[in-house]
């Protein structure tokens, strides 16, 4: 099959894609219900979901600290490497 084909096949269903992550997504959550850590290291282990929360909690904030912080400090003016 060509690639061209597929890449074209996974944007016309791009819908449906989101759809199934986000599906499996929660399942992951859900199984995290009835699935419980045998030995969790920390009492929050023990909400379903928490590790799912952790990561998206901490990459919203290294998003955050990333443009507020240091895109300033290794940004450069329009035309900075123009001779």
């Amino acid at each position: 099959m060509d690639i061209v084909k597929v890449l074209e096949t996974l944007r016309d269903n791009s819908h449906k894609l989101k759809l199934l992550w986000w599906a499996f997504l929660a399942l992951t959550v859900v199984l995290n219900i009835f699935i419980k850590p045998h030995h969790p290291h920390f009492e929050w282990e023990k909400i379903p979901g928490a590790w799912g929360i952790f990561g998206l909690a901490f990459s919203i904030t290294i998003i955050l600290v990333m443009k507020k912080v240091i895109y300033p400090l290794i940004s450069r003016p329009e035309g900075y490497y123009e001779c």
